[in-house]
């Protein structure tokens, strides 16, 4: 079963640098990976299904990263 990676940061720049980074060093049936610029985005997307792992700016505006943590 392919790993849930969900990563947050309000930078869409940040986001697309990790898009192509992580798309070329990983096999797409390795990971299943989901890019939100926002925790209130996040969160409506944990709500729709699970993920293994959260990787989370953690210096946001309206939600920071303990904030979207602490909520999950």
């Amino acid at each position: 079963m392919k790993k849930r990676i969900i990563f947050v940061d309000d930078e869409q720049n940040v986001l697309d640098g990790l898009k192509r980074l992580l798309r070329m060093r990983f096999k797409p049936d390795e990971w299943d990976m989901a890019f939100s610029t926002t925790g209130a985005e996040a969160l409506a997307l944990m709500a729709q299904q699970p993920f293994d792992v959260i990787v989370s700016d953690m210096r946001m505006p309206q939600m920071d990263g303990v904030a979207l943590l602490s909520a999950v």
